[in-house]
């Protein structure tokens, strides 16, 4: 068997590693061990990621003497809230959870994310340890510490910065991911590739369909590994997000308006995050300093990544009036990541509310003209 690719990320406190590779969960006995992980451990997952890794999991951690508390939560972005945080606080406390015990969330970015927020409040911190389960959570929630709660007004308006113990990730638990999924997780990767290592990204776009398809391991053990290490670089060097951790939003602040508009469930965040992208990089072109050619490139190989999302239902008032509720408007003047030259964001304020209109009526038009 061949050893996991390992990853050691540093914080303000301290340091914890990310392992990369296959048959990890066979093996997450000895790593809880290794970590001085103790019971009783609070699995946070959801039905469908129960049934095919739970028993695997709670079979391991008793075999090493850890007792096992499992919290089910609905799938599905509509139920990241405050109310399923406290439904799964109420329930690990009623089930003897104690403040020496440890969280493991496993699942997607649901689970990663509101997991890590119940492991940062409850008894005011607890040990942390993520196992994602989807391509998505595994270079994005998993990574970085920052957790969270949607709110009715929008994405991740709640949370807090708390760092995991361990992070494992086995490729196995991918091949049950749906095409759309991994897409998802493909858009994280080129959003790093973008804005920080361009080699990366052609490597990336050299291997879009074996990515999308998960058919050669050493590849995706490869790309996955790169995307966290570019990540955990920015992390270590911004861990709360006040200066150049923000050019991890590239994408998003239209991306959180695309998902919210549409509705969660409609279309995945990943996919969310390609459109916004794209208007990310139209507006650097627009109103930055991004080359016509460097813009034509990006636009190129975003319209290469697959999508089967209801382009026709983006609508520009809408999705512009979601941005101004974005958790990145400061004095009421929102930040976007633009583009100087690839591999080079920078932030920029002032966007007028026109452009950002015209913004979205570019990606309609793009992906129009693509089908």
């Amino acid at each position: 068997m061949t050893d996991p690719k390992r990853l050691k990320i540093s914080h303000q406190t301290g340091s914890y590693e990310v392992l990369v590779g296959k048959n990890l969960l066979a093996q997450i006995g000895e790593y809880l061990r290794v970590v001085r992980a103790t019971g009783p451990v609070g699995i946070i997952t959801n039905n469908t990621v129960n049934e095919l890794y739970g028993g695997v999991i709670r079979d391991h951690l008793r075999s090493v003497g850890l007792l096992t508390r499992t919290i089910l939560i609905p799938e599905g972005e509509a139920y990241k809230t405050l109310a399923s945080a406290e439904q799964v606080i109420s329930a690990l406390i009623a089930q003897g959870m104690e403040r020496s015990g440890t969280i493991l969330t496993l699942g997607g970015g649901v689970v990663t994310d509101l997991g890590g927020f119940v492991a940062s409040v409850l008894f005011r911190g607890v040990k942390l340890v993520h196992i994602p389960t989807t391509l998505l959570s595994m270079v994005d929630a998993a990574i970085g510490g920052k957790t969270g709660v949607n709110h009715s007004s929008g994405k991740n308006l709640i949370g807090s910065f708390y760092q995991p113990d361990l992070v494992l990730m086995d490729i196995d638990t991918l091949k049950s991911l749906e095409d759309r999924d991994r897409v998802s997780g493909f858009a994280e990767m080129f959003k790093m590739g973008v804005i920080r290592d361009t080699v990366y990204l052609d490597f990336l776009m050299s291997n879009l369909l074996t990515l999308i398809e998960g058919s050669t391991d050493e590849v995706l053990i490869t790309a996955i590994a790169r995307s966290c290490e570019l990540k955990a670089e920015v992390v270590e060097a911004d861990e709360k997000e006040a200066d150049l951790r923000r050019i991890l939003n590239f994408g998003h602040t239209l991306g959180h308006a695309i998902e919210t508009t549409l509705g969660y469930g409609v279309i995945r965040h990943g996919e969310a995050v390609i459109l916004g992208m794209y208007g990310a990089g139209w507006l650097s072109n627009q109103v930055g300093t991004l080359s016509q050619e460097d813009w034509n490139q990006l636009a190129e190989m975003l319209l290469k990544i697959p999508l089967k999302v209801p382009i026709e239902s983006l609508d520009p008032d809408a999705i512009e009036a979601s941005t101004r509720k974005d958790k990145k408007v400061v004095n009421s003047q929102l930040s976007f990541v633009l583009l100087s030259r690839m591999g080079e964001p920078q932030m920029q304020t002032g966007i007028p509310v026109l452009m950002i209109k015209l913004a979205i009526d570019a990606i309609k038009k793009a992906w129009a003209s693509n089908t």
